[in-house]
C-alpha cells in the first residue's frame, strides 16, 4: 500500500518513499502456534480495520479522528494510532526487518517489485523487462467483492433516503403519531400553544373570525371571546431534537412554482416556540384556527401549509361546534403528508364534510425547525460584549418575503392574514424577548427557562411576524415619553445605547406626519426598533417590532465617530420609509408579489414627503429626482429588465423583484401619479384607499380606481382619461421612453421611442402613455399637471402648437418634463441643445441637472454624439456651488471612467476633469468648517471625491497627510466625517501595507456602524495584489469580523478596484461553491457580487471567461448562480459594444478639448 498523509503544519500532502507489499509470510511463533480459524479471521479484520483507521488517521488534521467522531487520545495527538504514525514517519530502509516482525509485512526493494532490471540512459533511470501490469484476482473474490459492493451501495442508498426523509420532511405521520396522549419523551417538554396547565398564564381566547372594524382611527382587535368558542386542545410533548451547535442549513433551495392552494383561510394563529442558537433548532406547537373559504374555488379541497425544513408531529384536526344546534366539538379522521419536495404539509379531510361551507377547524401540530445562519427565518448571530470580552448570541427573525414557513408551518402568503398570539420559551441566561405586540405576562416555564406570552397581534400577514430573544437594553424613551402614544423604544447592545437619540427623534416627528396625512392613527400600542448586529437587509417593517442593520438607525454624537451628512439623511430615510409601511404594506397589504412595487414605492414616496416637511433643509425633493432615476434607469434600460409588475410564480421571481424596478421606479410613478391628478386628490385617494382596506388586501386597480374618482372630482384629471389607462403602459411593460423633440416652425413635433441599451432600436414598439410639460423663455407654466398627452401606439407624433411667438425661434429655450415629474429622457434637435447650452446658467436647477444626466447617457446609448455632454461637463468648472449638478454628472461620469481605466484615452479624460474640477476643489478644500448647510457638506465631499479620484495632486497629497496624523494617534481622529470617505480610499490607495493594517485594526476596534462601512469600501482601494487578496478571502472567513450582510459590500471595493478587478473574479471562480453556501440565497448577496465583477468588463475574453464561469455553476447546480450570471452578461455585451462603437468617438473629442484649452495631460 503507499501511505499518505498530511504534514499538521504545512497542510500538504506527502508520500513515503518506501513502498509495502503485505504477504502471507507468518512470523516463527505464528507458525509454531497457529490460531484457530476464527481467531485468524478476527486477527485480519482487526488488521484491515488498523490499516484503514492508520489511512484515516494519517490524512486527517491533528485532534479529529477519521470518522470525525472525538478522539480517544488527548487533543493534538491524534487518537491510539499515534505511536505508528510516528514510526511510519520517521522510518528508515535500516528498520525495516523490525517492521516486517511486527506487522506480518515483507519489504519488497523497489526493483523486485518492479520485477525489472534498473538501468540507466541520459542519465535517466527506467525498467524494462517487467511483469505485466496489475493485480491479479481470483474469479470467486472477484464474485465475492462485487457482492459486497452492491449490498453496501444499497444500504447507503437507503439510509440516505431514510435521513433524507426524516431530516429535511419525513413523512412520518401515521395514525400511530396521531394521538391525543403520548409518553413523555424526555422531561423537558413544550406546552401546546393555548394548552391550560398548572404553570401557564390563563388562555388568551381566540377573537370572531369577523372582519376588524375599520373607524377613522380603527383600534386594536379586542381580545373576546367569540361566539363559538373553540379551545386549543393538548397535542403531547415535543421531542427535544439534540443537534450540534454548528448545525447549519445546507441545503440548496432550487427554483420552485409557487402553488397557490385555495379552499381555506386561517384566522387564527396561536404559535409557541422555543428557539435554541446551541442547537441550531427551534421546538414549537401551533393552534391554527382555520375557516372554509368558497369565494375562489367550491371544491372540496385539502388544508396546504407552507414548510421548509420542518419535521412535524401529533398532529390533530377538531371540528368546531355549535352552540346554536347543540353540537359539541368534534375530533376529525384526515390523513396527512408532506407535499411535492417537501415544500407543503398536506392534511387531507374526508370528503362527507364537502357540503357544508361554513366549516371551522382547529388544526395542532408540533414542529422542529432550523435555526439558520443564512439571516433568513429565525436565525442566530452573536456579538462581543465588550464587559465580558465574550462572545453572545441572539435570535432574530427575517421572514420576509417567503421565509415565515421556515420558522413554523403556516399560510405563507400575504393575502391570508390572520391574528396571531405568539408566545416564546426563553433561557434565563437571555434577559428579553420582543414581539410584534407588548409582553402581556412572563412566567417561570421550567428550570432556567421563562415563557413570554405576548398580546394578540391585528390581522396581519405571516411575512410581518417577527420575535427577538437577546440581551440588548432598551433606550428607555417609553419610560421617559410614557404619555406619548404610541410607546416608542429603541433597542441594542449596551455599547451602543447613546447612539439611538437621533433615531427617536426622527420617530417622533414622522408619526405625527403620517397619521395626519392618512387619517389614520398608528394601529399598535408600541413600536420597538431594533438593531440587528447581522441583518439581510437595510431594514423590515414587522408590524410593532422594526428591525434594522446598525447602520440603518444608529448615528454617534461623539465628534469623533460622527456620521456624515450623507449618513444621517440614510438613516433618516430609512426610518421614515419603515414608519411609512405600518400604514402602506401592514395595515393595507397587496395581494400578491406582483404588486410589492405598490407597497415599496408607496414607504419611498412617502419618506421623501416626511423628510420634505420634517428636514426642509435636506431639499430631498430634487435629491429624489437624480438618485430614483439613477437607481431606476440602469436596471431598466437592457434585456435584463422586467416589468414593475410581471407574473411571479417561483421562489426566484419572489426574490429577484426586490430590486431597483420595484423599489425606485415604483416610487418615480407614484410621483408622476402625484402631479397627474394634483396633491389634494393623491391624498384624498390613499386615505379613503387604507379606510376601505384596513387589515385586508388591495391590489393596483383598486389604488387606480381612487385617484381616478378623485382627479375627476376636482378636474385635475381629464374626463375622458382614466388612472388605469394611463398607468397600464408603465406597469405592464419594461423599460422606459426618450421623447424626441422637433421644431417645426413654432410648433413642436414629439415623437417617443424605447431607449435600449447598448443603442438605439427603432423596430421596437413599446409605446407609452407619457404625460407631457414644458416651459420655454417666454412661458412659465407654474405647476408640473400636464397639459398634453402622447396618448397611444397609433400616434407616431405629437405635435404642441404655438409653443414660439415667432418662426424664428433658433435662439429660444425649450425645455420638457418640467422637474422631471415623467419617467422619461429627452433628446433635443440640435438647435434646441444649442439654445440651453447658451442659456444654462438661466435654466431652474433641477433642469439643469436633467439636461447633464439625459445628455451623457444619450450619448451612451448613440442618440448624441459625445462633444454635447462634454460641453454640458464643462459647465462645472464654472457652476463650483451647484450640488445638483454635480450629483447629476455621477452616474455618466462613473460609466465612463470604469470603461476608460484601462485604456489610453483614460490619460486624456482624467487631464480634461482635471481640468473641471480643480476650481471647485481649490474653494472648498479638505477643511471642513463647522458651519456649514448640509447640502453643503455632501457638496464638498462629492466634489473631493472626484479630485482625488483624478489625481488632482492638491486632493492626494492633504489625504494621505490628515491619514498620517491619525496613524500617529490612532485614539484621536482627526478627519472630518464627511470626508472619511475619500480620505481613506485616497490614503489606502496611494499607501501601503501600514496604511492598510492600521485600517483593519479601525474597523475590527470602532463601535461605529457608519465608521465600519467607510472603512469596508476603503480597504479595496489598496493597489497591493496580496492585501486585496486577502480582503477576498476574509469576505467567506467568519472569524474576520466582516458580517455576511456586508460581504457584498467588500467584495464590491475589491471588484471596483482597477487592479483588483482580476482578482476578485479569480476569487469568484475559485471559490463559487464555497460563496453560495456561506450566504445562502435569502439576499442576492451572490448576484450582486457578480454585477460588480462586470463594470470593468468590455472585452471579448472577459465575455468568454463569464460564459465559463456560468458552465461551470451549472455543473456544480447553482442554478441560481448561473442566472445571475446570465442576467449580469447583458451588462458585458453593452460594455463590448460601446467600446467597439463610441470609444474612438470620445476619444477624438477629448483630444480637441484638450488640444483647445491647453489642458496639460500631467
Amino acid at each position: 500500500a503507499i501511505i499518505s498523509y498530511t504534514n499538521p503544519k504545512l497542510q500538504i500532502p506527502l508520500m513515503a518513499s518506501a513502498i509495502y507489499a503485505p504477504t502471507t509470510t507468518s512470523t516463527a511463533s505464528s507458525a509454531a502456534n497457529p490460531p484457530p480459524a476464527s481467531a485468524t479471521s478476527a486477527a485480519t479484520s482487526k488488521l484491515a480495520s488498523a490499516s484503514a483507521s492508520a489511512s484515516a488517521s494519517l490524512s486527517s488534521p491533528p485532534g479529529s479522528s477519521a470518522g470525525g467522531g472525538a478522539s480517544s487520545g488527548p487533543p493534538g495527538v491524534g487518537g491510539p494510532l499515534h505511536g505508528l504514525v510516528a514510526k511510519l514517519r520517521s522510518f528508515k530502509f535500516g528498520e525495516s526487518k523490525n517492521l516486517r516482525k511486527r506487522f506480518h509485512f515483507d519489504y519488497i526493494s523497489k526493483d523486485r517489485f518492479l520485477g525489472g532490471q534498473l538501468k540507466t540512459k541520459n542519465g535517466q533511470k527506467y525498467v524494462f523487462n517487467g511483469p505485466p501490469s496489475g493485480v491479479y484476482v481470483s474469479k470467486a473474490c472477484l464474485v465475492i467483492a462485487a457482492f459486497i459492493i452492491l449490498v453496501a451501495l444499497l444500504f447507503s442508498i437507503a439510509v440516505t433516503y431514510f435521513v433524507t426523509r426524516q431530516g429535511l420532511g419525513p413523512k412520518e405521520i401515521s395514525t400511530s403519531c396521531i394521538t391525543a396522549d403520548q409518553s413523555n419523551v424526555n422531561s423537558t417538554h413544550i406546552q401546546t400553544a393555548g394548552w391550560i396547565s398548572a404553570s401557564a398564564p390563563p388562555p388568551l381566547p381566540i377573537p370572531s373570525a369577523k372582519a376588524t372594524p375599520i373607524p377613522t382611527a380603527p383600534p386594536i382587535p379586542p381580545n373576546v371571546a367569540p361566539d363559538n368558542k373553540m379551545v386549543a386542545p393538548p397535542v403531547g410533548d415535543i421531542p427535544v431534537v439534540k443537534s450540534p451547535p454548528d448545525v447549519e442549513d445546507t441545503t440548496k433551495t432550487p427554483e420552485r412554482l409557487l402553488k397557490l392552494y385555495e379552499g381555506w383561510r386561517p384566522l387564527h394563529y396561536h404559535l409557541l416556540i422555543e428557539p435554541s442558537a446551541e442547537a441550531s433548532t427551534s421546538n414549537g406547537s401551533l393552534t391554527i384556527e382555520v375557516e372554509r373559504d368558497v369565494s375562489k374555488v367550491t371544491s372540496w379541497e385539502p388544508l396546504v401549509l407552507d414548510v421548509h425544513n420542518v419535521s412535524i408531529a401529533n398532529v390533530r384536526v377538531i371540528r368546531a361546534g355549535k352552540p346554536s344546534n347543540g353540537t359539541d366539538e368534534q375530533e376529525l379522521d384526515f390523513d396527512s403528508d408532506y407535499g411535492e419536495d417537501n415544500a407543503t404539509f398536506v392534511v387531507s379531510l374526508d370528503k362527507s364534510l364537502a357540503g357544508e361551507t361554513e366549516l371551522r377547524l382547529l388544526l395542532s401540530l408540533d414542529f422542529v425547525s432550523q435555526v439558520t445562519d443564512t439571516l433568513q427565518g429565525v436565525y442566530k448571530t452573536s456579538y462581543t460584549n465588550p464587559d465580558t470580552n465574550q462572545l453572545e448570541w441572539m435570535i432574530s427573525t427575517q421572514f420576509s418575503p417567503i421565509d415565515a414557513r421556515r420558522a413554523f408551518p403556516c399560510f405563507d402568503r400575504p393575502d391570508m392574514k390572520a391574528n396571531f398570539t405568539i408566545s416564546i420559551i426563553r433561557s434565563t441566561k437571555y434577559k428579553m424577548a420582543l414581539s410584534n405586540m407588548p409582553r402581556s405576562h412572563s412566567s417561570r416555564y421550567r428550570v432556567g427557562y421563562v415563557r413570554d406570552d405576548f398580546k394578540t397581534t391585528p390581522k396581519m400577514p405571516t411575512y410581518l411576524v417577527a420575535f427577538i430573544v437577546s440581551n440588548m437594553i432598551d433606550s428607555s424613551y417609553a419610560t421617559l415619553d410614557s404619555a406619548l402614544a404610541p410607546s416608542v423604544d429603541i433597542w441594542t447592545r449596551p455599547p451602543f445605547v447613546s447612539m439611538t437619540n437621533y433615531a427617536y427623534g426622527l420617530v417622533r416627528k414622522f408619526l405625527p406626519y403620517y397619521e395626519q396625512y392618512f387619517g389614520i392613527q398608528n394601529q399598535l400600542p408600541k413600536i420597538d426598533l431594533v438593531s440587528v448586529p447581522d441583518f439581510g437587509f437595510a431594514a423590515m417593517e414587522n408590524w410593532g417590532l422594526i428591525t434594522f442593520r446598525d447602520a440603518s438607525l444608529l448615528v454617534p454624537e461623539d465628534l469623533e465617530l460622527a456620521s456624515s451628512s450623507e449618513h444621517m439623511q440614510y438613516v433618516a430615510q430609512i426610518i421614515a420609509h419603515e414608519l411609512a409601511h405600518q400604514w402602506f404594506g401592514n395595515l393595507v397589504t397587496p395581494k400578491w408579489w406582483d404588486d410589492l412595487w405598490l407597497k415599496e414605492g408607496f414607504a419611498c414616496y412617502m419618506s421623501y414627503k416626511a423628510l420634505e416637511q420634517t428636514h426642509p433643509e435636506f431639499q430631498i425633493m430634487d435629491t429624489l429626482t437624480m438618485l430614483e432615476f439613477k437607481d431606476s434607469m440602469h436596471h431598466d434600460a437592457d434585456n435584463t429588465s422586467h416589468a414593475i409588475s410581471f407574473d411571479v410564480r417561483t421562489t426566484d421571481d419572489v426574490r429577484r423583484i426586490f430590486d431597483p424596478i420595484s423599489y425606485s421606479k415604483g416610487t418615480i410613478l407614484l410621483r408622476m401619479l402625484n402631479s397627474i391628478v394634483g396633491d389634494e386628490a393623491f391624498r384624498s385617494a390613499t386615505r379613503d384607499l387604507l379606510q376601505k382596506y384596513a387589515y385586508g388586501n388591495m391590489d393596483r386597480n383598486d389604488l387606480w380606481k381612487m385617484l381616478t374618482l378623485h382627479g375627476h372630482e376636482l378636474g385635475t384629471l381629464p374626463k375622458d382619461l382614466s388612472v388605469k389607462e394611463i398607468m397600464d403602459s408603465w406597469i405592464t411593460q419594461p423599460g422606459y421612453p426618450v421623447v424626441n423633440v422637433e421644431r417645426r416652425g413654432a410648433d413642436l413635433v414629439l415623437r417617443q421611442e424605447r431607449y435600449w441599451l447598448p443603442t438605439r432600436n427603432l423596430t421596437d414598439t413599446s409605446r407609452w402613455f407619457i404625460p407631457i410639460t414644458f416651459e420655454t423663455d417666454e412661458l412659465h407654466k407654474g405647476d408640473d399637471i400636464p397639459t398634453h398627452w402622447m396618448r397611444s401606439q397609433d400616434e407616431e407624433e405629437l405635435i404642441v402648437s404655438n409653443v414660439f411667438t415667432s418662426l424664428n425661434n433658433t435662439d429660444n429655450v425649450v425645455y420638457l418634463n418640467l422637474n422631471r415629474q415623467g419617467y422619461y429622457r429627452v433628446n433635443y434637435d440640435i438647435a434646441s441643445w444649442t439654445a440651453l447650452k447658451k442659456n444654462f446658467t438661466t435654466l431652474p436647477r433641477i433642469t439643469r441637472a436633467q439636461i447633464l444626466d439625459d445628455a451623457l447617457h444619450l450619448s451612451q446609448a448613440e442618440y448624441l454624439t459625445y462633444d454635447i455632454p462634454l460641453t454640458f461637463l464643462m459647465e462645472l468648472f464654472t457652476a463650483v456651488d451647484d450640488e445638483l449638478l454635480w450629483s447629476a454628472a455621477k452616474p455618466g461620469l462613473n460609466y465612463l471612467i470604469y470603461n476608460l481605466k484601462r485604456e489610453p484615452a483614460y490619460e486624456t479624460f482624467r487631464a480634461f476633469m482635471k481640468f473641471i474640477v480643480r476650481p471647485a476643489f481649490d474653494r472648498y478644500g479638505l477643511n471642513e468648517p463647522d458651519n456649514e448647510s448640509h447640502l453643503q457638506l455632501r457638496h464638498r465631499a462629492l466634489v473631493a471625491n472626484f479630485a482625488c479620484k483624478f489625481n488632482y495632486d492638491r486632493c492626494t497629497q492633504v489625504a494621505q497627510m490628515k491619514f498620517r496624523d491619525w496613524m500617529r494617534d490612532a485614539r484621536k481622529n482627526p478627519i472630518k466625517p464627511n470626508l472619511k470617505s475619500v480620505i481613506y480610499c485616497t490614503a489606502l490607495a496611494e499607501g501601503s501595507y501600514q496604511e492598510w493594517y492600521f485600517a483593519y485594526k479601525q474597523y475590527k476596534t470602532t463601535t461605529s456602524a457608519s465608521e465600519k462601512e467607510e472603512i469596508l469600501s476603503s480597504l479595496g482601494c489598496t493597489t497591493k495584489p496580496w492585501l486585496l487578496s486577502k480582503y477576498l478571502n476574509m469576505t467567506i472567513n467568519p472569524t474576520s469580523g466582516i458580517l455576511k450582510q456586508d460581504g457584498a459590500l467588500a467584495f464590491w471595493a475589491v471588484a471596483s478596484n482597477a487592479i483588483g478587478h482580476e482578482l476578485a473574479f479569480d476569487f469568484l471562480q475559485s471559490n463559487i461553491k464555497e460563496i453560495a453556501e456561506y450566504y445562502g440565497d435569502g439576499f442576492s448577496t451572490l448576484s450582486d457580487m457578480i454585477k460588480s465583477l462586470t463594470i470593468y468588463m468590455n472585452k471579448e475574453y472577459q465575455r468568454n471567461q463569464l460564459l465559463d464561469l456560468a458552465a461551470h455553476c451549472r455543473k456544480l447546480g447553482l442554478p441560481a448562480v448561473e442566472s445571475a450570471i446570465n442576467l449580469a452578461m447583458e451588462q458585458v455585451n453593452n460594455n463590448i459594444y460601446w467600446r467597439s462603437h463610441s470609444y474612438h468617438n470620445l476619444k477624438n473629442f477629448l483630444e480637441g478639448i484638450v488640444s483647445e484649452f491647453q489642458i496639460n495631460i500631467f
